[in-house]
C-alpha cells in the first residue's frame, strides 16, 4: 500500500479544503500520515488519516492570525520561515527511516517542502489559494498601494531578518524558487475553480484545477448552539458575516454591522472571531446573533447572503451553497477574489479596508440592499454553485495523486 505524508498549514481555511482529498486517498488504499496541530487532530482523525503533531511553540493558527493582524502577509512569511527552521528538520528526522511514496503540502508550509527536497521525495502541492502575478497588483488604487507599501515596509526588516537565517541554515538547493509563495511541487493541485485564477505563466501542465474540494461532513465540527439552532430554523432570511478566522475584524466593524444591518427584515449572525470578546461590542439589535464563532455550513445552508473578507474557502463555501456575496477584501489576494466573483454577477466588492479606512454604515447597508434585491446576483450565485458541482473536487484530485505515485521513479 502506498503511503504519503501531508504537511499542513494549521489554519482552518488550508485545512479544511485538504481533509476530503485525505478522505478519498484513504478510501483508495492509500495511507495519510497528516502533520498539523493539536485543534485539527480531530477532523484529521475523521478523515481517516494518521495524525502527528507540530512541536508545541513552531507554528499554530493563532501564531498565524496574530502575525496576520499584525504586519499582514509580510509578518505571515516571516513566521512561516522561522518556523521552518525547526520543523522541516523534525520532518525530516521523522521521516528518514521510513520515507513515504510522496509528500504532499500545503502551498505555503515551507518545512515541507524543504524537508521533501532533503529526502529526495515526490512532491505534491496542495494549492490553497491562487498564483498572484505582478501583472495583477495592477488592480489596487493609489491609496491601497500606500496601504500595502507602508505595511510592507514596517514587516520588511523581519522577514529579511528571517530569510537570511533561513538561507544560513538550509543550502540553496534545499529552498523553493522565488517567488516562495505560494509553492508549486512535481505535481500542484489547486482545489478550485479555474476561473478565479488569472493568467499566468507559472501555471504548465503540472498544475491541475479540480474545483473545491467540498466535505461538509470532514470538516463541520462544533458544540451544540440551542439559540443559533432556533435562529436557523425559523422563518426569517438569513445573513451571515465573518471576516474570517485570520483577519476576524475589527469591534468598529462589528459595531458597524449593528448600525447597518440592524433594522434589517433579516436575521444576522455575526462570527466576531477569537480575538473579540462579544461583550465589549455592546448589545446587538434584536435581530442579530452575535458568535465567537458559528459552524459556517450549517449558517451558510439557511442564508440569503454572505458578508465575507473574501478568503478563498469561505467564498467556495458560500458559492457551493448558492449564497450571493458581499465582499470585503483584508488582503490583496481578496481583492483579486472578490473581482472574480463580481465579474460572474455573484456578489459585490467594498474595498475600503484595503486602503486604511472602515467600511461607512452606509456602504455596507448599500451593498446589501443591492445585493439582495436583485435577483441577478442569486441567479449567478447559483449558475456558479451548479458550476462547480460539476467539477471533479476530491475525487479528482485523489485520481492525480494516485497516477502521480504510480509513475516510475529514477533510480527506484
Amino acid at each position: 500500500m502506498n503511503h504519503i505524508v501531508m504537511a499542513a498549514m494549521p489554519a482552518a481555511g488550508h485545512v479544511n479544503p485538504s481533509l476530503p482529498v485525505i478522505r478519498e486517498l484513504v478510501r483508495r488504499d492509500i495511507g495519510v500520515t497528516y502533520y498539523a496541530t493539536e485543534e485539527f487532530r480531530a477532523p484529521v482523525e475523521r478523515a481517516g488519516a494518521s495524525f502527528r503533531p507540530y512541536p508545541d511553540g513552531t507554528i499554530s493558527s493563532t501564531m498565524i492570525a496574530d502575525a496576520t493582524q499584525h504586519g499582514g502577509p509580510v509578518q505571515v512569511v516571516s513566521r512561516i520561515m522561522d518556523a521552518t527552521r525547526t520543523l522541516a528538520p523534525f520532518l525530516a528526522e521523522e521521516l528518514r527511516r521510513h520515507p513515504p511514496a510522496a509528500m504532499m503540502f500545503d502551498s505555503n508550509a515551507l518545512w515541507g517542502r524543504v524537508a521533501a527536497a532533503d529526502l529526495k521525495l515526490p512532491m505534491i502541492s496542495l494549492m490553497t489559494t491562487m498564483l498572484v502575478g505582478t501583472e495583477s497588483m495592477r488592480t489596487m488604487n493609489g491609496r491601497e498601494w500606500l496601504t500595502f507599501i507602508g505595511e510592507t515596509l514596517s514587516a520588511l526588516p523581519t522577514v529579511l531578518g528571517s530569510r537570511k537565517r533561513l538561507m544560513k541554515q538550509f543550502p540553496a538547493e534545499l529552498l523553493p524558487p522565488r517567488p516562495v509563495f505560494p509553492m508549486r511541487g512535481d505535481l500542484t493541485i489547486f482545489p478550485i475553480p479555474r476561473w478565479l485564477q488569472q493568467p499566468d505563466p507559472r501555471i504548465d501542465e503540472t498544475c491541475h484545477f479540480v474545483g473545491p474540494t467540498f466535505d461538509p461532513a470532514a470538516v463541520r465540527q462544533s458544540a451544540p448552539d440551542p439559540e443559533l439552532a432556533d435562529l436557523l430554523a425559523g422563518p426569517e432570511p438569513v445573513i451571515m458575516v465573518s471576516l474570517g478566522t485570520l483577519h476576524a475584524g475589527s469591534e468598529e466593524f462589528f459595531r458597524t454591522c449593528f448600525t447597518a444591518l440592524g433594522d434589517l427584515p433579516a436575521r444576522v449572525v455575526l462570527a466576531v472571531g477569537r480575538p473579540t470578546d462579544p461583550a465589549r461590542l455592546g448589545s446587538p439589535p434584536p435581530n442579530t446573533l452575535v458568535r465567537t464563532s458559528v459552524p459556517q455550513l450549517d449558517v451558510l445552508a439557511r442564508a440569503e447572503l454572505f458578508v465575507t473578507h473574501g478568503g478563498m474557502n469561505s467564498v467556495l463555501e458560500g458559492l457551493h451553497h448558492a449564497v450571493p456575496l458581499v465582499i470585503i477584501p483584508q488582503q490583496f489576494e481578496q481583492l483579486l477574489i472578490g473581482r472574480a466573483v463580481a465579474e460572474r454577477g455573484a456578489g459585490v466588492v467594498l474595498r475600503q479596508n484595503l486602503a486604511g479606512r472602515p467600511v461607512p454604515p452606509a456602504a455596507l447597508r448599500a451593498a446589501v440592499d443591492q445585493v439582495r434585491s436583485d435577483p441577478a446576483h442569486a441567479a449567478a450565485a447559483r449558475t456558479t454553485a451548479d458550476g462547480m458541482r460539476q467539477e471533479g473536487g476530491a475525487v479528482a484530485s485523489a485520481e492525480l495523486i494516485d497516477q502521480f505515485l504510480a509513475r516510475p521513479r529514477v533510480g527506484s
